[in-house]
């Protein structure tokens, strides 16, 4: 009976290293993964959201400035296209 006491005993110590060192080598492929991950994302020069979210404003804005300016041009067309018409004048013979 003692034998299989430490037989148990053992296995379960070898058990709970197993585990132990499964957890090291999760921890390391995780940090390694990371590493090589945010490696491939510096390579691709990408922008981060909160540049973008502050040129998408920048961009917004110019939109509308433009579209201001596009309907002030047009106004402004018209009312020198109406300024420009000469008025029916009768000739004097």
């Amino acid at each position: 009976m003692p034998n299989k006491t430490k037989i148990l005993s053992d296995l379960s110590k070898i058990a709970v290293d197993a585990m132990s060192t499964f957890s090291g080598v999760k921890n390391e492929l995780e940090t390694v993964i990371k590493l090589r991950v945010n490696k491939a994302i510096n390579k691709l020069n990408l922008v981060k959201r909160e540049e973008f979210e502050v040129l998408k404003k920048i961009v917004q804005k110019l939109s509308i400035e433009l579209e201001k300016e596009k309907t002030q041009k047009k106004t402004k067309k018209r009312s020198l296209k109406t300024k420009k018409r000469p008025k029916n004048k009768k000739k004097i013979k």
